[in-house]
């Protein structure tokens, strides 16, 4: 099956800038969606309507599709995510959970990272957009966090290093290296 998100014949995602170089669009994209984390607000709801609008957000000046949910399944190396017809259901039951414990306020700052990257592992689980999953999640951090009382230095969160903690713990069910990035970015008060 072809991905409708692609121009035919690439790997490179359509976007609104008409982009077919899959290089010079990862640069169009990091510089648009930089902008925009810097100035995200922080009154978004902490639901999977707010979580689609953070992505909508960050990423409306590059995807028609932004804040939608993907209607493809995929996957990371042989890694398959959610799958697509599963990923509303999905999303609307993990904001339960995160609503079931208050939106995680009112816990220690180290415990607010325990539960945020239980959270934060199932969200990467989820995948819920055809790409810029990673990113939203971080935007998604700084609000919860925001809202729960931590105040969280997302300018000491690395990417690469965010990447390499959801995917340990989409394999591995530990969230043990997104609870360490976590815990080390909440600025103590």
């Amino acid at each position: 099956m072809s991905d409708p998100y692609v121009y035919p014949g690439t790997d490179v995602l359509r976007n609104k800038e008409g982009i077919q170089d899959a290089s010079e669009l990862e640069a169009f994209e990091r510089l648009a969606t930089a902008n925009r984390m810097e100035t995200l607000p922080d009154s978004v709801p902490i639901t999977a309507e707010g979580y689609c609008a953070i992505h909508r957000y960050l990423f409306q000046d590059v995807y028609d599709w932004a804040g939608q949910y993907r209607l493809v399944d995929i996957a990371r190396t042989d890694d398959l995510f959610c799958l697509a017809p599963y990923v509303e259901r999905e999303l609307v039951k993990r904001f339960a959970a995160i609503q079931a414990e208050n939106g995680l306020r009112g816990l220690s700052a180290e415990r607010f990272a325990a539960r945020a990257a239980d959270h934060m592992a199932e969200l990467n689980a989820i995948h819920p957009f055809r790409e810029g999953n990673g990113r939203t999640q971080r935007a998604f951090l700084s609000v919860l966090g925001r809202q729960a009382g931590h105040d969280i230095a997302m300018e000491q969160i690395d990417a690469q290093a965010w990447n390499e903690a959801s995917r340990d713990s989409f394999r591995t069910g530990n969230p043990r290296a997104m609870y360490d990035i976590i815990a080390g970015a909440i600025r103590q008060q």
